[in-house]
């Protein structure tokens, strides 16, 4: 039973992973323009045509790339259901917040901090923006950890076991 719920929550994860970075470009990127993916980058200009073309060719990999990780956990989920393992909305809502969370703590330490491809909000307040977006990604988290838990009597929803439990 402890590997049909496994299942069940990496095609979540997956699918959490992919709309965190939707989610991602098409606010950040798109609808505020706060950033674009390589907005930061050595040699990345946003201020001229062809560094906004630039920049917005890598926006549109990194949609291409999000696209993907949906479609992988479309298909995880899927494969999921033809084996009668349906996750409960629980276990959905779950792992659906942790790997948006996932996401964002990658996109927060790795892209903003390690590689510095690029801030929240670009500008006097970018470090503030980020350490914000770090610790709304943390809570994210854990309200996904905390949705995760078992109801009392060990199940995980309706149609699980709870992570942890030995139904």
């Amino acid at each position: 039973m402890r590997d049909h719920l496994a299942l069940r929550y990496r095609a979540g994860l997956v699918l959490g992973v992919g709309l965190g970075a939707f989610v991602d470009g098409i606010v950040f990127h798109q609808v505020l323009r706060w950033h674009h993916f390589i907005s930061d980058a050595p040699g990345s200009d946003t201020t001229t045509v062809d560094g906004l073309n630039e920049n917005t060719l890598a926006d549109g990999l990194f949609h291409v790339f999000s696209w993907l990780v949906l479609v992988a956990g479309l298909i995880m989920m899927w494969r999921s259901s033809r084996a009668g393992q349906v996750p409960s909305g629980r276990v959905l809502a779950s792992s659906l917040l942790i790997g948006g969370a996932l996401f964002n703590l990658y996109d927060a330490l790795v892209t903003h901090w390690v590689l510095g491809l690029h801030h929240i909000h670009e500008g006097s307040y970018e470090t503030l923006s980020d350490v914000v977006y770090f610790a709304v990604s943390l809570l994210i988290g854990l309200a996904g950890l905390a949705l995760a838990r078992p109801h009392p009597g060990g199940k995980l929803g309706r149609r699980g076991a709870g992570v942890g439990s030995a139904t």
